[in-house]
C-alpha cells in the first residue's frame, strides 16, 4: 500500500522542470513571426516632401536675395554696396543652410567677410 501511494506521489511532481520549461519555450519560438524583409529605415515619405518643401521655399527666397542683390548693385554700376540687400542674401542663406547643414563652407574654404571699400576710402 506503501509502495502504491509513494508511485502516485511521484507521478505528480513533474520528472525534469528544465525539459518542461525547454519545450515551452521551443513552442513559444515557433510561433513568433520571422521578419524576411528589412523594416524601412530613414523619414516617413510625408516627411520628407515636408523637408523638400522647405528647402524649395528657403532656396528660392535666396534665388530672390542673390536677383534683388544684382539688381541694386548694378543700378549703381558697383559704385554703391547696398548694405540691406546683403544683409537679406547673409539672412536667406543662414536660414537655408539651418535646413542643410552640408551648404555650410567647412573650416578650410572659410573666407573672412570683410565689407568692400567705399569710392572715398580708395581716393585717399
Amino acid at each position: 500500500m506503501h509502495a502504491v501511494t509513494l508511485m502516485l506521489c511521484l507521478l505528480q511532481y513533474p520528472t525534469d522542470p528544465v525539459r518542461a520549461q525547454e519545450t515551452t519555450a521551443a513552442i513559444h519560438r515557433t510561433q513568433v513571426p520571422v521578419v524576411t524583409e528589412p523594416a524601412e529605415v530613414g523619414p516617413s515619405p510625408y516627411l520628407q516632401k515636408v523637408q523638400l518643401r522647405r528647402f524649395q521655399e528657403r532656396f528660392n527666397k535666396l534665388v530672390q536675395a542673390v536677383e534683388e542683390f544684382s539688381i541694386a548693385y548694378n543700378q549703381n554700376r558697383g559704385q554703391a554696396w547696398p548694405n540691406d540687400k546683403a544683409e537679406a542674401l547673409r539672412k536667406a542663406m543662414a536660414e537655408l543652410q539651418k535646413i542643410d547643414p552640408n551648404l555650410k563652407p567647412s573650416k578650410e574654404t572659410k573666407v573672412s567677410v570683410e565689407t568692400p571699400a567705399t569710392p572715398s576710402a580708395q581716393n585717399r
